[in-house]
């Protein structure tokens, strides 16, 4: 009967961690040249959480990527963000992001992953909803398709200066084109609308602790 008792408590215990694991709060801040849209994912459900402007303009700032937009929402497994240019001048995607598994990810660190979908999105179209982020993630996944973005200049650097709110140390990063040394200068070679990725860490630590707590009650429960 102990067992039972016992065997019961730990299934409720993990359903509980796991419970916590799925509502850690992830808060990010984030911009780019000319617009993104950020999404998260649990297992196969995917969730849109917001993005810029839709229009060249910002509300508020002069350009749609002068000032940053923050977020705060229940991290996932995946952590993604679409971004696409109006193909001239510059394009680029500066962000972070923290939570208690993640710790600190800012753009540019090796963590990210970028897909570029060849879906050409420009200034005014609507930002994809979760379901059709879906569809490209499981292409991309099926077909081995991801790969490591490109990496330009820091917070701070030509044309953009500086993005208040995001760290200094984040770096500017897009997708890298054949024969293009700096994706991030002149009009997008193409292969937009862009895709990056970034996993989100299970919260490991917690779950440990939690169950070396039920290892606790169930020897309280079999002494009794």
């Amino acid at each position: 009967m102990n067992k039972v008792i016992a065997s019961i408590i730990m299934s409720a215990a993990v359903g509980g961690i796991a419970g916590i694991a799925n509502a850690e709060i992830m808060s990010g801040t984030i911009t780019a040249d000319n617009h993104y849209a950020l999404y998260s994912s649990a297992g196969n459900v995917f969730s849109y959480h917001g993005g810029n402007e839709l229009d060249a303009g910002g509300v508020p700032g002069t350009y749609n990527w002068s000032v940053a937009e923050s977020y705060s929402f229940e991290a996932g497994d995946f952590l993604y963000i679409a971004a696409w240019s109006d193909d001239s001048v510059a394009q680029g995607v500066l962000a972070q992001f923290q939570s208690d598994t993640l710790g600190l990810i800012l753009s540019g660190d090796p963590r990210w992953q970028v897909y570029g979908t060849n879906i050409n999105r420009n200034d005014g179209d609507p930002h994809p909803d979760a379901m059709e982020i879906a569809g490209h993630v499981g292409y991309a996944d099926s077909n081995a398709l991801w790969e490591a973005p490109f990496i330009g200049g820091d917070n701070g650097v030509t044309p953009w200066g500086n993005i208040v709110g995001i760290d200094e140390e984040a770096q500017w990063m897009w997708m890298n084109s054949v024969g293009d040394p700096d994706p991030l200068s002149g009009g997008s070679a193409g292969a937009e609308m862009l895709i990056y990725r970034t996993v989100v860490p299970a919260p490991s630590s917690l779950a440990f602790l939690g169950l070396a707590g039920l290892g606790g009650l169930t020897t309280l429960r079999r002494r009794r």
